[in-house]
This record gives structure tokens, sequence and C-alpha cells, in this order.
């Protein structure tokens, strides 16, 4: 694991571990990924598209969130 530690409160084994629970964790993460619908998995593109907009259909698609926003409530 290497000969230096950050602070020394863990032994080698548990870093060990720790690692392999986190790939499996973010193996599982990923496999995921691949069953998920494409609307689902937007992600930060919504922003950019919402930020190409003009400043009248940026007022209007909030009013309309929030409308439904409201509506749901």
């Amino acid at each position: 694991m290497g000969n230096w530690k950050l602070s020394g409160l863990m032994d080698d084994g548990t870093k060990a571990g720790l690692l392999g629970v986190w790939m499996v964790l973010f193996t599982v993460f990923a496999a995921r990924k691949f069953q998920q619908p494409i609307k689902d998995d937007i992600g930060d593109k919504s922003v950019f598209m919402f930020n190409a907009l003009p400043e009248e259909e940026k007022k209007a698609l909030i009013q309309k969130l929030e409308m439904q926003n409201e509506t749901d409530s």
C-alpha cells in the first residue's frame, strides 16, 4: 500500500479493506448506470440547455416548473 501514511489512524489491512469496499460499491453504481433510462440520466446537460434559452423562455419555463411543483405538493 505504500510507505507513507497520512494520519497513521489505519493500518494497511484496514485501508485495503476500505478500498475493496469502495471498488465494489463503485462497480455496482457504474453497472446500474447501464440500466438507467437516458431521460433519468441527463445530468448537467439540462443546465446547459437551460442557459442557452433566451431570458423570456427561461422565465416561462421557471413559472411552468413552479406551477407543477405547487400542484404536486
